[in-house]
Parts: structure tokens; sequence; C-alpha cells
């Protein structure tokens, strides 16, 4: 004889229970407690995290693995810690702990209130809509910003004490490696120093004018009419009608004169800077880091 459920034993109330019910009840008890896991995972990294500047025994490791969903709590402690600038490299606007809302919205404060982050934007960036309105958000609060074609891949470094790179070289959505190095973090900040030379500043301006003297800048570092028409979203007969125009208004005859007569006339320095710096509309760039241009 079966005897009847007994109301005092565990899950005697949930007999009657649809069992579909009963799944979804199940799985959303334990996607909460894996949610209070990942919190409390996230903690113990930042206590770890923090113990690299306490005077006290440790075993920080030079590099440490960290994912993509710790990796903001990371950060956000960095932004709160380092003194010196935020050299910051982005291959992506889409995916990575750096799109990650709280984190926005932590690092944009910070900027506010007066740390300095410099971001090199790869040029894929700013081929769509959501790219350049990423990048237009963050002038607004102040971030120092280039653009470089072959951006090599995604890091930041946080004065002269961290950098948080990805995992897999090249591939923003992997996971993360935290450098604690010296040595290493010194490399980080050479890379970058020497990326942030080769790139071009961002800026927005609609007047002809501030085009030209963008156009005059691509112009000296040596980018080809296609490459031109490409970064700028002109036609490739656009841009040969805008040199040509150029050079009859600075009486040039060729385009290597047409640099010199543009620095003579005090619209561009020596080095290829524009002398008032342009903010054109669209965007523009130098060849990729180390040397030739891209083809296409």
């Amino acid at each position: 004889m079966v005897e009847p459920p007994r109301p005092d034993l565990p899950g005697a109330d949930l007999i009657d229970e649809d069992p579909r019910d009963t799944i979804a009840r199940l799985l959303e008890l334990e996607e909460t407690r894996q949610r209070e896991r990942r919190s409390d995972l996230a903690t113990i990294r930042n206590a770890l995290a923090r113990l690299h500047d306490l005077d006290v025994p440790r075993d920080v490791p030079a590099i440490a693995p960290i994912t993509v969903e710790l990796a903001p709590t990371l950060l956000r402690s960095l932004n709160e810690e380092t003194c010196g600038p935020v050299r910051n490299a982005a291959i992506s606007a889409a995916v990575g702990s750096g799109v990650a809302p709280d984190l926005v919205v932590n690092t944009q404060a910070a900027i506010r209130a007066g740390l300095e982050q410099r971001t090199i934007y790869d040029d894929v960036v700013l081929r769509t809509t959501q790219g350049r309105q990423w990048v237009a958000e963050w002038a607004e609060v102040g971030e120092r910003q280039r653009v470089l074609e072959g951006v090599p891949s995604e890091f930041a470094v946080y004065g002269d004490r961290a950098v948080v790179a990805a995992g897999v070289w090249g591939d923003a959505s992997a996971d993360y490696v935290v450098v604690r190095d010296p040595m290493l973090v010194q490399v980080f900040i050479a890379l970058f120093d020497q990326m942030w030379e080769q790139a071009a500043p961002i800026a927005a301006d609609r007047g002809d004018e501030g085009e030209d003297a963008y156009l005059l800048s691509l112009l000296s570092r040596g980018l080809k009419d296609e490459a031109i028409a490409r970064y700028l979203g002109w036609s490739l007969r656009t841009v040969r009608r805008r040199v040509a125009r150029l050079m009859v208004d600075l009486g040039a005859r060729t385009r290597f004169q047409l640099g010199a007569e543009a620095v003579r006339a005090g619209r561009m320095t020596a080095g290829g800077e524009v002398a008032a710096r342009p903010t054109p509309t669209r965007y523009g760039l130098p060849r990729q880091l180390g040397g030739a241009e891209r083809s296409g």
C-alpha cells in the first residue's frame, strides 16, 4: 500500500506543481545563485588586484587570466587607483569588457573628474554608425582620440602599473589577461606611444577649409588618392579635383611642391600637422603602423 505524501517532508508541496513551472523556477533559482557567485568571485579578484600595492607578503602573477564578465570590476578599480594617463587601444565598439554599461559610466565619470585617457581607434570602428556614435560620445566627455589603420589588438595601460589586454591577440571578444610585470608594462607603453605618433587626430568640422587642411595632412603622410577617397568617403574624382585646386591655390606644380607651399603659407607644419588643427566631418588616418598602406 502506497502511503500518502507527508506535508512535513521536503518537496511535499510541489507534488501538484506543473513540471514546466518547476523547471522554470529551479532554473531561475540557479541563475540567481550563479550571479551571486560571479559577484563573489569578482570581489575576490578585486581584492587580489589591490594586494599588488599593499606592503604585505603576496604572490601576484605577472600575467593572470580574467574573464570578460569579471574584467569590468578590475577596470573600475584601476580607474580609481591610476594617477598617470590611461593608454587605450580599441579595435571594437561592440564587444569586450570596455563596453559594459556600468564600466562606461564609471570611466566617463573618471575622465570628467580629470583622468586623462588617450584612445587609438582602429579605422574599422569608424566605418559603422554605431562606432562613430561611440567615438563622439567619448570625445564629448574629454577623451583624447586618434585613429590608425591596423591597430593590432585591444589593450589598456593604466599608468605604469598594469595592462589589461585581450588574451587572444587581435580578438576583442576573448577573455582578458592582467599584466603586472613592470618590464612588460613598459613594452605596452612603448607600443602605444609609437602608434599614437603614427595615428591621426579625430575631429569634425563642416567647412571646406577644414577638409582641405585635413586633406593636406593626409597627403603629407604619403597616402594614395584611392586610400584618401576611402577614408574620407569621397569619390576618387573628388579627391583629385580637390588636390588640383589646392595646387592652383598654393601655386604648386607637383605634389611635393604642394607640401612645401602649404608649409610656406602657414597651412601646415614641417612635420605634416595642420597649422590650426582641422575638424573634418569625416575621418582620415595614416598608413598602417610600421609601413605599407593597405591595399584595396
